[in-house]
């Protein structure tokens, strides 16, 4: 007998005014690497590994025009972007527009996952990483345009040969992979243009 299959959670309770105010604190985000904003929509979220400002990116920024990837441990979640964003969810990252990982530790090589190119650099995907831990004044310092010299962050639950493989892109700017970490309601943005080191 197969197991009941869980039951969607709402999605965002004001689609239009909630996505708007989400879309614009990923913005801040964009504009600011390194500032943790907070992502208190939805209300609620399915159960699984990834958390309401993951949740709240997904239902805000993916839609029937935006194939979306998740990795085994946030597969579980498909089945409520599908319903709440009709998005399609690929089988295989270099076909999504959005990528969604729930378990750093086994992700896809970085240079592997889709990353524009010369002539379309926005044409690569958006990365959305759940972390173990995420805080600000931490040991890796962030440098690069719309940080006020520097600024530092705590992650936990990433790869240690992750920081180091990030930094191999840079040579191909403008093509690159723009990163959003989340842990539960928390969301930083990297932008393939900061520059991220450890102290």
């Amino acid at each position: 007998m197969q197991p009941a299959t869980p039951p969607i959670q709402p999605g965002f309770a004001d689609p239009v005014d909630d996505a708007n105010g989400v879309f614009r604190l990923v913005l801040k985000a964009i504009a600011h690497p390194g500032t943790i904003v907070e992502i208190t929509r939805p209300a609620s979220v399915p159960e699984g590994t990834l958390g309401r400002a993951a949740i709240g990116v997904a239902l805000a920024l993916v839609d029937f025009e935006t194939p979306a990837w998740l990795d085994a441990v946030a597969a579980p979640v498909g089945p409520h972007l599908r319903f709440h964003c009709n998005c399609p969810i690929v089988a295989t990252p270099d076909r999504a527009a959005f990528l969604f990982v729930a378990d750093p530790t086994r992700m896809p090589a970085l240079a592997d996952l889709p990353l524009g190119s010369d002539a379309y650099p926005d044409q690569g995907a958006p990365l959305v990483i759940e972390v173990a831990t995420l805080a600000a004044d931490g040991p890796l310092v962030l440098e690069g345009p719309g940080i006020d010299g520097q600024a530092h962050l705590a992650v936990g639950g990433l790869p240690p040969s992750f920081w180091s493989r990030r930094a191999a892109l840079a040579p191909l700017f403008p093509r690159g992979i723009d990163i959003l970490l989340c842990h539960g309601d928390r969301l930083v943005a990297l932008p393939r243009t900061t520059a991220v080191r450890e102290r």
